[in-house]
């Protein structure tokens, strides 16, 4: 697709200050109707969407279903069933000592918004977190990656046919599109990315005070009891890693793993990924290939240099830039100064570290950054509590994998280096609304109490205060 100009950026920006009091106004049923009018849109253009999915980065139609098209939708319906009493004012409880005042939190729209999408889920991310912003009544401006051309043409057509240009528009280009947005001034930024453009991100938002949702990401360990059934735990890591080609925020990125099932964990994972895929996983219908040279490149040298300095190949390790393919690897003894253990793998590479001891493990977590997702696999209810007691992480699933990303009632979203705030069904809403607190005095002000002149009658009712608060 064309890059967005620059004026027309501009354009559209003033338009939306100005339609952003229209939107505030905006009642429950007026935003379902078009979250309803893309519910539909997304249904009627799925072949499209997945062919497009396939020429980014040859995503097979079924992922494309699971990952991308399930996922968005899901989040609207979700939306659409629940948008009406989320947008009601909520009740607070209110002290004896507040007897005359009504007290309730109040939604309202932050007002414009953009949002910032990467690559990885080209579809699915931006259609959910522009969702929540139209559901929270704002104005939204929607920056697609500009390594999913074929996708965001998609996404450009849809949307353009529900929505007004002063509601959504989006904009295609790079970073020097980006910069740009980032030096206007938004109500709320929504970026998802890398933790280096986070800050990026960050700095440019505090210079108009706007308020922020960072989804970054990190190194997701996994936790692996010695009491576990094996097989049932290597098919699911299989599937949260290598699904996409293990480019996803919250895949597994390492393993640690009790020492005593190293023989059997490794040769379960040559045997499951020979199921999953095939000998040869290059011809597998259901294998994605690397977005781009870029990211390919990082990868192959990461683990070319891993295996030069004493890494052990356990299973795959073949590439093939023509096709930027690179088969679902699993290496253990990695380096610690290698680049797979220093920075997000973001691909289809493993790492299994083994441990004699827990806290081994806890020590290496945590002398990392907070990562977005943490997993947990354990028969041991103890194992589990003292794993998660010892660990910080955005999210965390015992026993199964990613699948947390998907819950209606639980948030998504890091902490520290892994993200700020939360996203997805109630918090996403809440994430493009502003929280606004109403006290309203129903008898009498309770200022009334404390009027000038102070005297022994102002001292008794703060003595009284004091007792019942």
């Amino acid at each position: 697709m064309k890059t967005t100009p620059i004026e027309s950026i501009n354009e559209v920006y003033e338009k939306q200050l100005a339609y952003k009091s229209v939107l505030k106004q905006s009642l429950a049923e007026d935003r379902i109707k078009l979250l309803k009018k893309l519910l539909r849109s997304i249904e009627n253009n799925s072949e499209q969407i997945k062919q497009a999915l396939f020429l980014d980065f040859r995503k097979s139609p079924i992922e494309t279903d699971i990952t991308e098209i399930f996922a968005a939708s899901f989040e609207i319906k979700e939306i659409i069933k629940n948008l009406a009493k989320w947008m009601r004012n909520q009740k607070v409880s209110k002290p004896l000592s507040f007897f005359s005042i009504k007290p309730y939190l109040h939604y309202e729209p932050k007002g414009n918004s953009v949002i910032i999408t990467p690559w990885n889920y080209p579809f699915q991310l931006p259609i959910s977190h522009l969702a929540s912003s139209i559901a929270a009544g704002n104005t939204v401006i929607l920056k697609l990656s500009e390594y999913s051309p074929h996708v965001n043409e998609v996404i450009a057509s849809i949307l353009k046919e529900i929505f007004k240009e002063e509601h959504v528009f989006v904009v295609n280009g790079a970073k020097e599109e980006t910069t740009h947005l980032l030096s206007l001034k938004f109500d709320h930024i929504h970026f998802t990315g890398s933790s280096e453009v986070g800050k990026i991100v960050m700095a440019a938002a505090s210079k108009n005070l706007s308020d922020i949702t960072l989804e970054l990401g990190g190194k997701s360990p996994v936790f692996i009891d010695k009491n576990v059934n094996v097989k049932q735990v290597v098919k699911n890591i299989i599937w949260a890693k290598f699904v996409n080609a293990g480019q996803t925020c919250i895949a597994p990125d390492y393993l640690i793993v009790d020492k005593q099932i190293q023989n059997e964990i490794e040769h379960t994972f040559k045997e499951e990924l020979v199921r999953a895929f095939g000998e040869n996983p290059k011809d597998s219908p259901d294998f994605a290939r690397i977005i781009n040279d870029k990211q390919f490149d990082r990868l192959v040298e990461g683990l070319n240099d891993a295996r030069a300095i004493g890494a052990h190949l356990i299973a795959g390790g073949i590439s093939d830039s023509k096709e930027r393919y690179i088969s679902p690897t699993v290496i253990r003894n990695v380096s610690q100064q290698n680049k797979l253990m220093q920075e997000e793998i973001f691909g289809p590479i493993l790492p299994i570290i083994y441990v004699e001891q827990i806290n081994e493990g806890l020590n290496l977590v945590n002398s990392k950054e907070k990562p977005l997702a943490l997993y947990i696999f354990s028969k041991d209810a103890n194992y589990i509590k003292h794993v998660i007691r010892n660990t910080t992480a955005g999210g965390t699933c015992v026993n199964d994998a990613m699948v947390h990303i998907l819950h209606p009632n639980l948030p998504f979203g890091g902490v520290n280096n892994s993200g700020i705030g939360q996203s997805l069904g109630w918090y996403g809403f809440k994430s493009f609304s502003h929280e606004r607190a109403i006290a309203e005095a129903r008898f009498m002000p309770m200022s009334k109490f404390f009027w000038f002149p102070y005297t022994d009658k102002t001292k008794s009712v703060l003595k009284w205060l004091r007792k019942v608060m």
